[in-house]
């Protein structure tokens, strides 16, 4: 069972109280109270929940006269007309003819609950009636992902309910979204063809890029006829801001978007599907089909559609070509979309590109721009109001579709490499390198910047080229002469929110001759970076000064250590298997110089998850938005848990006692893998693992690692 949200234990608390009233009276009428709960967009502030009923059985003939309480566990967002007043909320009642509207007007009577005053109605002869209240909106944002939209009912009269309190809808993300790559201005600009259609975009080379919106369930993508929207101002919307555009810079975008289910589907072609306007076929089982909403306000509101699939209904399917020109102010555009067709029993896709025009620039740097997708209209009105659209939706950035569409690793796609060359800092100004790869097909926009940290000396670092396409090599240089001291900056390779963004910390450190001499500062565990004791067969860091040198060794007890990886402070190795005292000396030599010995502490057990290393069954890496199946196994890599005794594990309040697997990590020395089957009844949720040890000349003792993060799906 969810938990419901803080904000509904008032309203269950106040319908308990009324219920309890109700059930104090002698009235022998009993309403079975059921609903029907749908899915909800969690970024909705007005979504349509689903039918409450009251099935009511009492003694035929008999006249009923009660007041109805429907109090939710977040804000009702109906429209309000006067007073108090809600519109669309509808109350039937069926006594044997068939539904029959109720002329009561729902009143807000606090911003979570509406109330019908003085329902009268007679059983019909058979003792029945059925009520229905249907067309309640609700602030979704409130609750948060998969946590129940509850209606807590409370009634004033001679009827008993069954239930006090109903699951009416639960919060999922509607809308997710990826983005080709950015759209750099840069020196060489972007020519534009004399006759401006999508076609001669395209094939005139144009640069551009495409924008990608993708279902996070079934009929998030509704049109204004359908279920969601009844007596909306729109179907769904879908606006689309951009930022960051010099003067002079012109962009384009199609006027009519066909989905991946349409005859041939909107493309620019470096998602993987042919560049095409699209093709679509009116008056078939539905496909996903937007249209660009004209004058549309700068929130997504307002305006008119230029394409209705329902003017064009005729033999083969409709051709899209036409595109238009975006108003460009203070360097910000936007374009909205609304969706005039629809499958409603499948997710589905669209993907669109923004073609840029653009003048070369001579003598600058290069500018790369910025797009943001959402939901729309935007609106930060939470609560009903009296002409706020509906549907309205929070301002929210959509996470990448990759994994629902399953093109996450695709070739097709860009993928950053970057690789580092030469060693930062000395006293000697060098330039570095970086080796900037693109692994996937298509073109990869990057550009390269340089952060310094707040308050510390700037520009004393520089890349020898700022921005480029696909595959180079960028130098880092110091421009001036620096003073002995250390110098901090981040480069920033971004090459758009596909291909990734890489940070390479650089500290560029000035010292007056002698170099430093050999020192060990501490001894702490490769996976969680923590001053615990070493484990025999597993995996320690060594952090310290001056590690550099043509031949590196640690011994523990005048035993060899297998060194994995050294640089000038750290030193990562694979602790001797054998140790078998509770205390060693270890002693760090670099080229024949030795540091000062240090006793360091060993035990059987002291684990911990390497971070980032649980993987689903697939390999894939677990996180919120890649969880791993209840019931399926999950992969945890680890160390520290070398030693001779027992393996066990916790998912959240679960031990497990006996793993699937536990032991050593093929081909990875000193690497301890832990394979884990998650409970086939546990719900949808992240919770902790931990991965645990018992020595066994004292299994009473168990150790157990710092958490890390599953998700279950």
């Amino acid at each position: 069972m969810k938990k419901l949200s803080c904000v509904s234990k008032f309203v269950l608390t106040l319908s308990f109280l009324i219920s309890a009233a109700a059930y104090a009276q002698s009235a022998n009428t009993v309403c079975v109270t059921s609903a029907t709960p749908v899915l909800v967009r969690a970024e909705g502030r007005a979504e349509r929940t689903g039918q409450i009923t009251y099935d009511c059985t009492g003694t035929p003939n008999t006249q009923i006269s009660v007041n109805l309480t429907i109090a939710l566990n977040a804000n009702i967002t109906n429209r309000l007309s006067m007073g108090n007043t809600l519109t669309g909320i509808v109350l039937t009642i069926d006594t044997g003819m068939g539904p029959q509207a109720v002329p009561i007007a729902p009143l807000l009577q606090s911003p979570g609950t509406v109330v019908f005053n003085g329902v009268n109605f007679t059983l019909s002869s058979m003792g029945k009636a059925v009520l229905n209240i249907n067309d309640i909106r609700a602030n979704a944002t409130q609750l948060g992902f998969n946590i129940y939209l509850v209606a807590s009912l409370g009634v004033s009269g001679n009827l008993l309910l069954s239930q006090a309190y109903l699951n009416v809808g639960t919060p999922v993300r509607g809308l997710y979204s990826s983005l080709s790559s950015r759209l750099v201005c840069g020196q060489n600009g972007s020519k534009l063809p004399d006759n401006i259609t999508f076609s001669s975009l395209i094939n005139s080379g144009v640069t551009f890029t495409s924008t990608r919106i993708t279902e996070g369930l079934a009929d998030a993508f509704q049109p204004r006829a359908s279920w969601a929207n009844f007596n909306a101002d729109s179907g769904e919307r879908v606006i689309i801001q951009y930022s960051g555009f010099p003067a002079g810079a012109r962009l384009f975008v199609p006027d009519v978007i066909a989905g991946n289910d349409a005859v041939q589907p909107t493309a620019g072609g470096d998602f993987g599907t042919v560049a095409s306007g699209g093709a679509y076929a009116p008056g078939g089982s539905g496909s996903l089909l937007l249209s660009r909403v004209n004058l549309a306000a700068p929130d997504g509101s307002g305006g008119g559609l230029v394409y209705s699939p329902i003017l064009f209904v005729g033999p083969g399917p409709v051709q899209f070509n036409s595109v238009t020109e975006l108003q460009i102010t203070n360097g910000t555009a936007y374009v909205v979309y609304e969706v005039v067709d629809a499958d409603p029993a499948r997710v589905e896709t669209a993907q669109f590109p923004t073609f840029l025009g653009l003048a070369p620039i001579f003598g600058g740097n290069s500018i790369v721009t910025s797009e943001a997708v959402s939901f729309a209209p935007i609106s930060n009105v939470i609560a009903a109001s009296t002409s706020d659209p509906l549907p309205r939706f929070a301002s929210t950035t959509p996470p990448p579709d990759c994994s629902i569409v399953g093109d996450c690793n695709a070739t097709y796609l860009p993928r950053l490499d970057v690789q580092t060359y030469q060693l930062f800092g000395g006293s000697t100004v060098t330039p570095n390198e970086l080796l900037i790869h693109n692994l996937g097909t298509n073109a990869m926009n990057w550009n390269v910047t340089v952060m310094y940290p707040a308050g510390g000396p700037t520009g004393w670092l520089q890349p020898d080229v700022s921005q480029g396409v696909n595959n180079a090599t960028v130098r880092l240089y110091t421009p001036i002469s620096l003073p002995v001291g250390t110098y901090k900056a981040t480069v920033v390779v971004d090459a758009g929110p596909l291909a990734g963004t890489q940070n390479i910390p650089v500290t560029y450190t000035v010292t007056p001759a002698p170099l430093p001499t050999l020192e060990v500062d501490s001894v702490v565990n490769a996976a969680s970076f923590a001053p615990v004791p070493v484990v025999p067969g597993s995996l320690s860091s060594v952090m310290g000064k001056a590690f550099t040198g043509k031949s590196v060794g640690v011994t523990f007890d005048g035993e060899q250590a297998q060194i994995l990886f050294s640089n000038d402070t750290q030193i990562n190795l694979m602790v001797p298997s054998d140790l078998a005292s509770s205390q060693s000396k270890m002693i760090v030599t670099v080229d024949g110089s030795s540091a000062a010995p240090m006793m360091v502490n060993v035990t059987q057990f002291a684990p911990a998850i390497f971070k980032g290393a649980v993987l689903n069954q697939d390999w894939t890496v677990n996180d919120v938005s890649n969880g791993a199946s209840a019931g399926s196994i999950v992969q945890i890599y680890a160390t520290g848990l070398s030693g001779k005794g027992t393996i066990t594990a916790r998912i959240g309040d679960r031990i497990i006692p006996v793993p699937y697997y536990a032991g050593p990590a093929p081909g990875f020395p000193g690497v301890q893998q832990i394979d884990l089957e998650v409970p086939s009844d546990l719900p949808a949720m992240t919770t902790d693992v931990f991965v645990c040890g018992a020595a066994a000349d004292n299994p009473s003792t168990t150790i157990c690692s710092v958490a890390a993060p599953l998700t279950v799906k």
